[in-house]
């Protein structure tokens, strides 16, 4: 009985910590983790696109440019495909497009709480600390997510 205890007591403690381990991550398209603790201490950009939201393709190279400005200024800004494509998908989409910034592979809304996204383009901007400071609606320019951080 002892033997049998320690067994699923062993199985239970590992479930546990890959599911704590899946939950404080993002992944890139190649699957690779990004741990949300090496975000602390950066302004975090999460912005939801779609291929079929004119709105979301004309905000691209304002994104970009917000991305080349503060890029290694403790600034990151991550793309999140609303429609969930595949990998290879979403890589020949960001080529077509010209998208400059990472795109994360998977909705990272369930890691960072973001609650059920309706509609793109979004963005969820979360300060040095790891909290949702911002929720920009609609396109954005490089002032109005540089305005996100002085506010």
């Amino acid at each position: 009985m002892t033997t049998i205890r320690t067994i699923f007591l062993t199985f239970f403690l590992i479930l546990v910590t890959t599911i704590a381990q899946a939950a404080s991550a993002l992944y890139d398209l190649n699957n690779k983790a990004i741990s949300l603790s090496s975000l602390k201490g950066h302004w975090v950009y999460i912005n939801y696109w779609a291929s079929w939201c004119q709105p979301c393709l004309e905000e691209i190279p304002e994104l970009n440019g917000f991305y080349s400005r503060f890029k290694g200024k403790n600034v990151v800004v991550y793309g999140v495909n609303y429609d969930a494509l595949p990998a290879s998908k979403q890589q020949q989409l960001i080529r077509e497009l010209g998208i400059q910034y990472p795109s994360l592979g998977g909705n990272p809304a369930r890691a960072l709480s973001l609650g059920d996204i309706r509609g793109v383009p979004v963005t969820f901007v979360f300060n040095p600390q790891g909290k949702l400071s911002k929720t920009l609606l609609g396109p954005q320019s490089v002032n109005s997510l540089k305005q996100a951080m002085d506010e």
